[in-house]
């Protein structure tokens, strides 16, 4: 190596000193990103020799360029949901299951199951709180969950009182074969 200066940091750059070996920070301080040099620096290539030299434990590829310091370790922010789709098809499924299904069951199944949908919707209202705590959201609004849960009980059994199970089955095949052409048609 001859000791002429380096283009970057040559005689031509008076904004960037120039230091002996070219570089434009001196080997005895740090580099910046916590990177430092080792001690003895390997060569920049080595002649083919036998299985002794192979072994050599210095011989790393990229051995100049070790880390004193950790990377910097930054949690990725959860991002919020959409909306309540969701709890929206949820619920509008509950409305199908139940109303469809009114006079084949008894109503103490049926009441069992509006039992099972509350705890489920609270549930779910439990750990979107949870979420928004844990990753400092705004709140989100907190009528919808018992609205849901509420307006879906109300829904079936007044569509069970006014038409029947056999309307709300048909009404509900026809619901869900909308929703499988709308979902197939926009992907």
């Amino acid at each position: 190596m001859t000791d002429r200066p380096h283009p970057a940091g040559g005689a031509d750059r008076p904004d960037r000193p120039q230091y002996p070996g070219g570089t434009e920070y001196p080997e005895a301080e740090a580099l910046p990103g916590g990177y430092h040099l080792p001690e003895q620096q390997a060569p920049r290539w080595r002649p083919a020799s036998g299985p002794s030299e192979a072994a050599d434990e210095d011989a790393v590829a990229g051995a100049p360029f070790r880390r004193s310091t950790p990377a910097r370790r930054k949690r990725i922010p959860e991002l919020r949901g959409g909306g309540h789709g969701r709890l929206i098809a949820v619920t509008v499924f509950f409305v199908m299951a139940t109303g469809s299904a009114a006079d084949y069951i008894d109503p103490s199944t049926r009441a069992f199951w509006h039992l099972l949908f509350w705890a489920g919707i609270g549930t779910a209202a439990v750990v979107s709180l949870a979420r928004e705590r844990r990753n400092a959201w705004e709140p989100g609004p907190r009528w919808v969950w018992p609205a849901a849960a509420l307006g879906g009980t109300l829904l079936a059994e007044l569509l069970i009182a006014l038409l029947g199970s056999p309307v709300i089955l048909v009404a509900s095949v026809v619901v869900g074969a909308l929703f499988l052409f709308i979902v197939m048609l926009f992907g």
